[in-house]
């Protein structure tokens, strides 16, 4: 069965306590898990300045959360987090259509396949076709001649 991967951004209240926002944190991961979905990765990315105030706060605490569900899913953490008074903003942004949970590999597997694929670097593509013959004097004779027609 294919599942949606979305990527959840949200800022709560900068003043929550600890417990408050483990709470937070579980009720988002259990909506998740009520609605058939599941949580990939949950990271908080600290207290940071806000860009502009949001609901007279200068400061939130940033969380990142990978999810993976049906479609039903977002619109239902979407009207929780709005409900909760203390999320100041979110955004939810679909990553993948059709994602499958099993054929993702875990960080150690594939930590451990690029540590034994790393026996030869491969070359930059610099996105140049053919080489150029032009050399830099060319170039500025060129714009020389140029210069000197339009003075003319």
């Amino acid at each position: 069965m294919y599942l949606r991967k979305y990527e959840v951004f949200f800022i709560v209240d900068p003043d929550l306590s600890d417990d408050d926002a483990k709470s937070l944190e579980q009720k988002l991961k259990d909506v998740v898990q009520r609605e058939g979905g599941r949580v990939l990765t949950y990271s908080s990315w600290g207290k940071r300045k806000l860009a502009y105030p949001v609901k007279k706060r200068t400061r939130g605490h940033y969380f990142l959360m990978e999810i993976a569900g049906d479609p039903d899913l977002p619109v239902e953490l979407e009207r929780n987090m709005r409900l909760d008074d203390r999320v100041l903003k979110f955004i939810t942004v679909k990553l993948e259509d059709r994602f499958e949970p099993e054929d993702e590999l875990r960080p150690e597997e594939t930590s451990a396949e690029e540590a034994s694929s790393e026996s030869e670097p491969e070359p930059v593509d610099t996105g140049d076709a053919e080489p150029s013959d032009t050399s830099q004097a060319d170039v500025v004779d060129a714009k020389e001649e140029t210069q000197e027609e339009k003075g003319e």
